[in-house]
């Protein structure tokens, strides 16, 4: 099977909670994905922090922890994003902004 490679955005609320929408080279559909803050977890920064987050694989809805980052140190508007599935790293991503929204890709592990 080919690996899944993909591509979101994601829009902030003034909740601090994250609504957007993702594909992928699997599927021939664009899906909705949201992700709430994880108590005590939220950010000063837009974006950065952790989430519970939850979209649709081919009718079942999926939940996973989900984890936003600078990817350097230095603090470049480059973000890294990472989902774990019950405790195991699934998939990791790169985002930029884009007028207030963060759009990019992601990839399975």
């Amino acid at each position: 099977m080919a690996k899944l490679i993909g591509r979101y955005y994601f829009k902030q609320t003034s909740n601090g909670n994250l609504i957007g929408e993702f594909s992928c080279n699997l599927f021939h559909k664009i899906y909705t994905e949201s992700a709430d803050f994880k108590e005590g977890k939220r950010s000063k920064v837009p974006f950065i922090g952790s989430y519970f987050s939850t979209w649709e694989d081919e009718g079942n809805s999926i939940m996973a922890d989900l984890d936003i980052d600078y990817k350097y140190k230095q603090k470049i508007t480059i973000y890294k994003l990472t989902w774990k599935l019950k405790g195991n790293l699934t998939y990791v991503g790169e985002g930029m902004l884009c007028d207030n929204i963060l759009i990019g890709d992601y990839s399975e592990v």
